[in-house]
Order: C-alpha cells, then structure tokens, then sequence
C-alpha cells in the first residue's frame, strides 16, 4: 500500500482537509475534499469542501459537527459550542447536557470527520499519519494542546506532524508557481532570495510572518522563517461582530427602545437568537460584497485599487430567520461603504480601541526580525492567505500600508490553500532531512529537484519566572530549529515554609518580549512530580529540547542524582481512560450519522 498524504487546516471558523497524490510528469497535485456533512435542515448529507468548526450536541446527546451545527447556533445557541481554537490550549471547558466539553474535544470532532472523508478517498483505508497547521505563533501549549485533539480523532501520536499555517499557505502557491513558464509566474526569484510578508486573515486569528524564500541548486525551493508576529486574536469574526453591533442599533431605532427596554421585552434565548442570526447575516454580506466586487471587475477589466471608491454604493439585502419573534423578523441592508466605515477601526493602528487591528501584527513582524528590524521597503511581496483577504478593503489597506509599492499576491484559493499546502509538505516530509540545525535539504539521492522545504522557529518567548532572581529562558524567539539546552544552578526545589521535602514542584512559565516586560502573558505552569520525596532547596537540572516541528519537551533531574531522569509536564491536559472512551463512543454515534 503507498503512502496517503493529508494536509488538514483546523480553523477558528471553518475547516478543510486536502491530498497530495504524485502525478505522471512528476509534479504533486494537491486536492481539497468535500467533506460529508448534515445539510441546515437537519434531514440530508451534502458534500461541502469547507466545514463549519462548530460542534451541536442535540437533546439525545448526539453530537453534529459542520452546518447543521453552525445552523443550530442561532436556534439553541447553548447546545453549540463554536471558535474552540481560540481556547484551546486553556483549560476552559463548555457544559453541555451535563458533560464538560474541552477545546480539544471539540477538535477532534472536527478532525475525525475530516479524516473519515479522507479515508472514503483512499477507499476505506485507515489514515493513521497527517500534517495539522496551526498560527505561526501559537505557543507550545496551544500547539500541544492541538496534537492531543489530533490523538483523540485517532491519528498516531508519532505521525501527527505541524507546519505554520502561512507557510502551508505559500508551500502551495509556490508548487503551483513551479509548474508555470518563468514567464507566467506571479513571482520572480531571480537569482537572488527574497523576502516575502505572508499576511494570513482567517475566522479567528491574524497571521503574519516574513519568509525568506529563494531557489535551490537542486532547483526546489528553499523557506527560511525571518519572523512571526505576536499571537493577534482577531479574524472574520471580529469583522462580523463590529457589524452584528451596529445592526443591532439599527434594529434598537426601529423598535424604538433601548438595550435595557429591548432586554426586558424579549426573553434571553430570543436575543441570542437575533445574536446569532446578525452574525450569520454579517458573514453573508462580507461573502456578497466580495463576490459582486470580483464579478465587476472581472467583466469591465478594471484595476480595483485605481477604482475602490466606485464600489461603495453596493448593498447587500437579507430578511432574517422565521425562526425569530415575529416583531424581530425584518429586512436588513447594508452597503459596502457602509460596512467599510464600520470595520475601520480594525484595518488602523491609530483609531483601534482595543489594539485589535490588522496593521499592527505587520508592524510587530518588521520589528522583531532576526535579521534586525525591518521596514517595508525591505519587503519584496505580500501573499495574502485566509478568508477575510478576499474583501477587496482589506487587500487595498495592505496595499496602503505598504506604500502603495506592492500589489498584493492573492492566493487562487483562500480557503484552501492552507490545507492543500499541509498536504504537499507531507507528500516530502519523509524526503526531508537536517543537514544541521539551521539548514534544512533534500537528500543528494533526491532527482525530482521539485521539492519545497523550510527551516522552522520558535515563536515566541517563554520564560520561566524564579523567585528572587531573573526569569530564566525556556525558549527564545526566533531560535532555529531543532535545538536543545541544559539549565544549571537555576533551579533549586521550592515547598511551602514548614516543609522539608516535597513529592512535587511547579514552575511558573509566561511569554513576553523580554523577561523583563512589564505586559507578560501567564502560561499554564509545568509540573514536576518526583519518584520519592526531595528535600528543599535541591538543586535541579532541566534539559529543554524543541524539535523541528515545534514540539516542546522538558526534563528534569537532581544535579546529585542524574539517574532519576523525570519526564515534566508543561502545561498539557491529561485525559483520563474514562475521557477517552465517552469521546470515541460519540465520536463512533457521530460516524454513523455521517
């Protein structure tokens, strides 16, 4: 049996799962899959090659992942549970019928339908390896976190492998670069590396990483990441919640109430309901503008940069649910111009309130490149990934920020780039090998000279914080990877004032741009239990090593005792036997349904 490669992008809001196959000129063909969901009716499968990351538990238990779901979201908003990724890695769990529901869980749901489509691809053959894209800069807790949902969907731990998600992205552009005439390529490498800004704008996060990129000898494609951008919790959804607010005005006008009139008058599931509906209606109008933007420019020929102005008098018109009181069901409309005042405060730094703003994470990855800071004049292209790249406003502020010098590269394929790149990079993982730590190449025996490869980073910093004395780095942003350190006389065992010896110890770890930040973001601390009592004040040795693909792990032993090597947890959840089974036994419920 020959290898399957699946590439699998877990969004905030939506899903896909794409396969790389090898073709007869030698080139790797990458397909996204429609995925088998239930329709929003409830009563029929349909195929969609995008799936709602929305889990629905009904009042038998039955779990739903995908658009019957993200259907029942604005019918019984407390059976659903939607935007996992963005808890995931904490510990937060939802109660759903009396079960508490991690982000994981979630997760894998979403992931167990996805490789359920993958193998009907492969004829029923069981996929038990797959590479998983997360943000660039997820920490090693958020990444493990998405690992453990990959090993609840029944992956195998040792062959769930993780690529950025802007990486994935331009793994996928430049394959298909690749197969062009020099002279119909989108992107000239010349004889000289480039550096690219991967602007990646999905349902939930924003993305932003500087690749350096430039052709091998062998004639493949080498990527070096430059820089990531600080982890940005704003995606689509943001978007759609700044226009879920101002419809709601709009419909408060019209009623002629106010907030605390209008809460009085309706009953709690009512307005989560509209909530909801809003939110659904704001998504289509992005989608809608988009799509009549694109059509108009299609047919007249027409530069969209040099004409944006002549597009703000398009309007999206939608009545919403029957599913509302009847007083709420009404006609809502809103124009282009009209949307694009709304969401400005997301597109600029200076009129942000929150800091939430696209323009930021741009700043932030020119800043702290490892080659030094950047401007954007040191930038040679922007490729724009992730759904919310496809409204045209979004593109013409990157266009702005950037000097009006660079038009931005769009992918042909927004939506499933990102899964189509994961699966290309898995049809060569097991081509790929590590010359060193910082260069990453093909095999001499290697002959299709096709390949594209990359040297991974760390992300961020993570320190651990002592007591008395400087924090100590556990990881440093911007380190090559793979990479592994021993910590001495750092550490000494620490236990309450009238303890002598304890079984136990925690070590606090938090993020943040120096150790000495005042704006610092606390992880969940590391456990390290001990075989038998130690006394306090031992002193403790830790080795940290961090694997190409990210993956963190941490051990700890007695600087007078090397024997007693310690496995230290830092920060995943445990799932216990009786976790595991109720997932499988709803996930085989849900299997069955699909």
């Amino acid at each position: 049996m020959s290898k399957r490669y699946i590439g699998i992008d877990l969004g905030t809001t939506n899903s896909t799962v794409s396969v790389a196959n090898l073709t007869v000129r030698g080139d790797i063909e990458s397909q996204t899959l429609e995925v088998a969901q239930v329709d929003e009716s409830g009563n029929s499968i349909i195929l969609d090659q995008t799936l709602p990351s929305v889990l629905y538990v009904d009042d038998q238990g039955q779990p739903y992942v995908g658009r019957f779901s993200k259907r029942m979201n604005g019918v019984y908003p407390t059976q659903v549970i939607k935007e996992a990724k963005r808890h995931i890695g904490d510990d937060v769990s939802w109660d759903i019928k009396g079960e508490n529901i991690r982000p994981e869980m979630v997760s894998s749901y979403v992931l167990k339908s996805l490789k359920a489509q993958a193998e009907e691809y492969y004829g029923g053959e069981k996929i038990n390896s797959v590479v998983i894209t997360i943000p660039a800069n997820f920490n090693f807790q958020q990444q493990q976190a998405t690992k453990a949902a990959g090993v609840l969907s029944g992956f195998d731990k040792e062959n769930i492998h993780m690529i950025p998600e802007p990486t994935a992205a331009l793994i996928d552009f430049l394959n298909e670069e690749k197969k062009l005439d020099p002279s119909a390529r989108r992107l000239d490498l010349g004889d000289s590396k480039k550096n690219l800004m991967v602007f990646d704008l999905g349902g939930g996060t924003c993305d932003v990483s500087i690749l350096q990129v430039g052709e091998s000898t062998s004639g493949g494609i080498d990527i070096q990441e430059l820089s990531i951008s600080q982890y940005t919790e704003l995606g689509g959804i943001d978007f759609d919640k700044k226009i879920v607010n101002e419809l709601l005005k709009k419909i408060l006008i019209q009623q002629g109430l106010n907030m605390k009139q209008f809460q009085e008058k309706y009953e709690k599931k009512d307005i989560r309901k509209l909530y909801e509906n809003l939110l659904d209606f704001a998504e289509r109008a992005k989608k809608g503008l988009s799509t009549k933007i694109e059509n108009q420019l299609r047919l007249q020929q027409m530069d969209y940069y040099e004409n944006s102005s002549k597009f703000d008098h398009l309007n999206y018109r939608e009545m919403l649910s029957s599913q509302l009181p009847s007083d709420l069901i009404t006609t809502l409309s809103i124009t282009k111009k009209e949307y694009d005042t709304i969401i400005a405060e997301l597109l600029y730094k200076d009129k942000s309130k929150q800091g939430q703003n696209i323009e930021e994470p741009i700043l932030n990855a020119l800043q702290h490149s490892k080659a030094g800071q950047m401007s954007v004049e040191d930038i040679d292209g922007v490729f724009l990934v992730g759904g919310m790249t496809y409204y045209h406003t979004i593109q013409e502020r990157i266009y702005e920020i950037f000097g009006r010098r660079l038009k931005p590269i769009k992918s042909i394929n927004p939506m499933f780039a990102v899964s189509r790149g994961a699966a290309i990079y898995h049809h060569q993982i097991d081509q790929i090998h590590f010359k060193t730590s910082d260069q990453m190449q093909m095999p001499d025996t290697d002959t299709t000279g096709k390949s594209v490869v990359f040297t991974n980073t760390v992300p961020s910093n993570v320190y651990i914080d002592v007591i008395g004395a400087d924090p100590v780095a556990l990881l440093e942003k911007g380190m090559k990877l793979p990479f592994e350190r021993i910590i001495e006389d750092r550490f000494i065992v620490t236990g309450g004032s009238n303890t002598k010896s304890v079984n136990a110890m925690e070590l606090e770890l938090f993020t943040a741009l120096t150790a000495k930040s005042i704006n610092t973001k606390k992880l969940k601390s590391a456990q390290v239990v001990f075989k038998k009592p130690v006394p306090i004040n031992s002193k403790l040795v830790l080795k940290v090593e961090c694997n190409k693909e990210r993956e963190v792990s941490v051990k700890a032993w007695l600087e007078d005792d090397e024997t007693e090597v310690l496995d230290v947890n830092i920060g995943a959840h445990e799932f216990t036997e009786e976790e595991i089974q109720s997932l499988r036994e709803k996930q085989a419920r849900l299997n069955k349904i699909g």
